[in-house]
């Protein structure tokens, strides 16, 4: 197969990547929704059945990703993620440096207390932030 395909093609095999991906999560919201309506063995069934019709959402994205053999996506797209992906890690960085010392000052003091979720969120993006320079790290390791 060539690496280059039409742009017809390419925005069918991306249409299709996340078509498969769009009903997996489909399928997992509605058994999540059925479950909570449903009582009983019934419920964990379609949780279950919930979980496999993602994974398999899964992995029809990832064989036609990987079946094309082709570059599905342009420099204005790849543009487009990179930018996507600095605001996220921003974002990250934001509530890292702010979420944590006010955690920390607001457990310390006792003037508000923290809810776990919230305190569990930050702490989360801190443990992503790390994970990103650990990678940063690895990866600028490699290309020097």
């Amino acid at each position: 197969m060539s690496s280059e395909l039409p742009m017809e093609d390419r925005r069918r095999y991306r249409e299709l990547m996340s078509r498969s991906m769009g009903a997996g999560v489909v399928a997992l919201l509605a058994a999540t929704v059925a479950a909570v309506v449903v009582t009983g063995r019934a419920s964990d069934s379609l949780l279950l059945a919930g979980v496999g019709l993602y994974y398999l959402g899964v992995v029809g994205y990832l064989v036609v990703w990987q079946r094309t053999g082709v570059r599905l996506f342009d420099e204005r797209e790849q543009r487009i993620e990179r930018r996507a992906g600095q605001s996220v890690a921003l974002l990250v960085a934001f509530v890292t440096i702010f979420g944590i010392p006010a955690d920390v000052a607001l457990d310390v003091t006792g003037v508000v207390e923290v809810p776990l979720a919230l305190r569990g969120a930050i702490w989360g993006y801190a443990l992503l932030a790390v994970a990103f320079l650990v990678a940063y790290g690895y990866a600028e390791n490699q290309h020097s």
